[in-house]
């Protein structure tokens, strides 16, 4: 792959992605579980991918199937964890628009302990896109996330 790739794709192009994801076209975008993985651990994942594999504050962009803690009168909640910490949802979940709605974006924050650096946006289909039954759902749903580290203050100043 060309070392100079660099892929920054709109919101409504990661929408456009899911849904062809979806409709199993083949992607660029690599699939994994992220319920299996610290987010520390997933840029070592895209070795090769990246012009700076070794530098989490890039953008990284997978599809994960949605993984279900449970599933009760057709409410299903969604499984956040990790072994060592959980992503909590933050602010007000979005919709995309594009001649209607098209999907939504949430994001969630990494927490171990206390809050850290990790942030993942999570795009999903609205409703009528998406399979709306939840058992159904757990066989073939699937979101696209874009996860990043922010950087602190501390990483960017220079040393005294």
């Amino acid at each position: 792959m060309d070392s100079n790739f660099r892929f920054l794709p709109t919101e409504e192009e990661l929408v456009h992605y899911l849904r062809k994801k979806k409709q199993e076209v083949d992607h660029i975008i690599p699939e994994i579980d992220i319920s299996n993985y610290e987010p520390w651990d997933v840029p070592g994942l895209y070795a090769g991918l990246f012009t700076e594999p070794d530098s989490p504050y890039q953008d990284m962009f997978f599809f994960s199937p949605r993984v279900y803690k449970y599933i009760d009168n057709n409410y299903a909640r969604t499984n956040s964890a990790t072994a060592r910490g959980f992503w909590k949802t933050t602010g007000k979940e979005r919709v995309i628009k594009a001649g209607g709605s098209i999907g939504r974006k949430r994001t969630l924050i990494f927490y171990e302990g206390n809050k850290t650096n990790w942030v993942m946006d999570e795009y999903s289909l609205i409703e009528d896109e998406a399979n709306p039954t939840p058992k159904l759902a757990q066989q073939r749903d699937c979101v696209l996330w874009c996860l990043k580290k922010i950087q602190d203050k501390k990483d960017t100043e220079e040393p005294e």
